[in-house]
């Protein structure tokens, strides 16, 4: 047999008896051999001398602290041996590459409890981070990785465990709820708000994300409350879904003021709608169409008044250089002659409300070398192109139709801002129509369209005039169609309105949307009362809160301090004890787009951001917040007139987001996981620099990340 601590081989002999250990052994071997084993097994101070990494681990004698792998390991059976076998292995060696002596202090003075916070807020930060930015979750899982190599001496670095699945539980079970009940306060806080939504097709799945617009503390917000996917698109099914969401989110729906959408007849047809459906419950319910698409189409209608039909010519133009490298080195050639830098054709897209402009302004930029290329062409130039090329009409229709359509971009940029409410509808609307009635009237077109108009023949510069003025009659015709409600029967009567019109609604509320209150009446303000049939305000009590608020406005036009930064003051303050908004990104509620959506109007921002322009509706909750007395009554008024939309331009701007998500390479996201990530990007404006603070302010928000239920839901959905 063999000895256990020796290992040495004993023969087995029934003649021989055990000699006893006492016999054999004397005291004083027994006493050095046991001292010998208890100084082994215990940690000896010698040894930091020669390991650098070494630490007593004071809790018990038998082990040591590694300070490079913040762990502990056993010396009871080996001593210094054990050290030495430690030092030795793969992990210990990878962390010794990071590791420096003078940042020992950051293993050995953290408590667990703050430690395990803070590596639950890195986790959440960066899953909030790749959200922010459009980062897969194969990424996300491959950066942690790095982390925890690069920062290998940290305890923060060297504990994360955000993989793909980590990450994406985080993402619908985490934060996704968490900005989403923080804008849920918010809205119901604000007493009255409207309900927007959309239908898209993306491949076979149809999308329906729904957003509400509400009067916060910092002015007007617009969030993405739910985004669901059914394939049912009927009146009786969007009714249903959006019933449902407001149900399960508890809104109260006495406080929804407007249902906003486009303008088909399945959501806001006068007779079988959504909306219609929605009237019936709630009759002085108020319909948000969408001025962005109105404009949009009354473009579209004018266009079929041309001569030519531009549209088409534009796709064809795209549609050839599209797809060969040929033809596009062919074409530069032209570009070299005429010494002009190429740039692309844009592409025009036909349901795109801002993109005709944008293709016409390139066409006209590099007329000449495009139209050269053309008519050089013997063989393979479509026949419409060659017949646009040839002639001075097509020139002159592109110059009038970049000169009109600027107009119409401004006022729809305009309507797209995201902070805008329909409070300022009707000075957006009434200024566009001022502006094109003004060049009808006095047949002004462009200063290069009427110099082209000059060396056309003259029946065909008449042609073409009689032709613009149409064009521009059919877009005012199909704005009042929808603003006025004027309609023509068979016999082209107009017919008479039998309920109140956009027009009234909009009119009466655009003096709140004015820079000033000093233009508001009490007479505006009964108006208001009459005409949506407010309930629960005292009148009394709104009158002397009217009063006081202008004497409020008055006192801060005498101070030496411009209103403009005095509302800036108020929404840095604000915004620092505001979770879903702090100081640093408090600039993006001021731009009309958020990163998602087009840079079309970039000329638009510079020319707002140039002007310090006094937002209504900071005004008013400046006004409303800094008021020594409450004003209940006059808060509930502000807050319905501020919650009324003046288009559908922010649920489009999810469809812009989706089409990132939606991805060949991002494949395997569920519905879920896309809302989620959607109602991240939409309902936060904190910086990824920001939010690491806020998150490790929000113990119940850490202890959701660190523990397993936010597994569970995924379990059923597996099982």
């Amino acid at each position: 047999m063999y000895d256990e601590n020796e290992g040495v081989e004993i023969l087995e002999t029934t003649k021989l008896s055990p000699i006893p250990i006492a016999q054999v052994t004397s005291p004083d071997d027994g006493k050095k051999s046991k001292d010998k084993q208890e100084k082994k097994g215990v940690f000896r101070c010698e040894w930091l001398t020669e390991f650098n990494f070494l630490k007593e681990y004071k809790p018990d004698k038998s082990k040591a602290t590694c300070i490079a792998c913040n762990s502990q390991f056993s010396v009871h059976y080996g001593g210094k041996t054990d050290v030495v076998q430690h030092s030795k292995s793969k992990q210990h060696k990878t962390n010794m590459l990071t590791f420096s002596v003078d940042r020992q202090l950051i293993t050995t003075t953290m408590k667990p409890t703050r430690e395990k916070e803070e590596v639950a807020a890195t986790e959440a930060t960066l899953v909030y981070h790749g959200v922010k930015h459009r980062i897969s979750y194969v990424a996300q899982q491959c950066t942690t990785n790095v982390l925890k190599i690069l920062f290998a001496s940290s305890p923060i670095a060297k504990s994360l465990s955000c993989a793909k699945t980590k990450a994406s539980a985080i993402t619908t079970d985490v934060l996704a709820p968490y900005f989403t009940h923080v804008v849920l306060e918010e809205i119901k806080n604000a007493f009255y708000y409207s309900l927007s939504y959309d239908a898209s097709n993306k491949g076979n799945l149809k999308a329906y994300p729904f957003c509400i617009q509400y009067f916060s503390n910092i002015g007007v917000k617009k969030v993405l409350i739910d985004f669901i996917d059914d394939s049912s698109e009927t009146a009786i099914d969007v009714y249903r879904n959006a019933r449902l969401i407001l149900d399960k989110y508890e809104l109260n729906f006495d406080g929804l003021t407007t249902i906003g959408s486009d303008n088909t007849n399945v959501n806001m047809g006068d007779h079988h709608s959504a909306f219609s459906l929605f009237r019936n419950e709630k009759p002085n319910l108020i319909k948000g169409s969408c001025y962005n698409h109105i404009l949009h189409n009354g473009v579209k209608h004018g266009h079929k008044l041309l001569t030519i039909d531009v549209e088409k010519n534009l796709l064809s133009i795209y549609s050839h250089f599209s797809r060969s490298a040929k033809r596009i080195a062919e074409l530069k050639s032209y570009y070299e002659f005429y010494e002009e830098d190429y740039v692309v054709i844009l592409k025009h897209i036909k349901i795109r409300w801002l993109t005709l402009h944008k293709s016409i302004e390139r066409l006209l930029q590099v007329f000449a070398p495009v139209k050269d290329y053309f008519l050089s062409l013997d063989d393979g130039c479509p026949g419409e192109l060659k017949e646009f090329f040839s002639c001075e009409e097509g020139h002159c229709v592109l110059s009038f139709l970049e000169n009109i359509l600027s107009i119409i971009q401004k006022s729809n940029l305009k309507l797209q801002r995201r902070y805008l409410a329909g409070v300022s509808l009707h000075r957006v609307i009434t200024e566009l129509k001022l502006k094109l009635q003004q060049r009808l009237d006095s047949s002004f077109f462009g200063a290069s369209c009427r110099l082209k108009l000059s060396r056309l023949e003259p029946n065909i510069a008449n042609k073409l005039n009689h032709s613009f003025a149409r064009f521009i009659q059919r877009v005012i015709e199909y704005i009042d169609e929808y603003y006025l409600l004027k309609k023509k029967d068979k016999y082209g009567n107009i017919i008479e309105p039998k309920c109140i019109t956009p027009s009234e609604i909009y009119e009466a509320i655009s003096p709140f949307g004015l820079s000033t209150i000093n233009e508001v009446t009490w007479d505006h303000v009964t108006k208001c009362i009459e005409l949506f049939e407010i309930k629960n305000l005292n009148e009394d009590d709104l009158f002397n809160e009217f009063c006081e608020i202008q004497i409020v406005f008055k006192s801060i036009q005498d101070k030496n301090i411009s209103i403009y930064d005095q509302i800036q003051s108020y929404i840095k303050t604000t915004s620092n004890s505001n979770i879903s908004t702090t100081t640093a990104t408090t600039k993006l509620l001021n731009k009309e787009f958020e990163e998602e959506q087009d840079s079309n109007d970039d000329d638009e921002l510079k020319e707002s951001s140039a002007i310090k322009e006094i937002r209504s509706d900071q005004l008013w909750a400046m006004l409303l917040s800094i008021k020594l007395t409450p004003s209940p009554s006059l808060h509930k008024l502000i807050c319905f007139l501020f919650s009324i939309p003046c288009s559908n331009a922010f649920v489009e701007s999810v469809f812009s987001a989706m089409k990132h998500l939606y991805d060949d390479k991002r494949n395997r996201m569920s519905t879920k996981l896309v809302a989620a990530e959607l109602k991240i990007r939409f309902n936060s404006f904190l910086s990824c620099t920001e939010v690491y603070n806020i998150f490790l302010s929000k113990p119940e928000l850490l202890k959701l990340i660190h523990c397993n239920e936010k597994y569970c839901a995924k379990k059923q959905r597996v099982n």
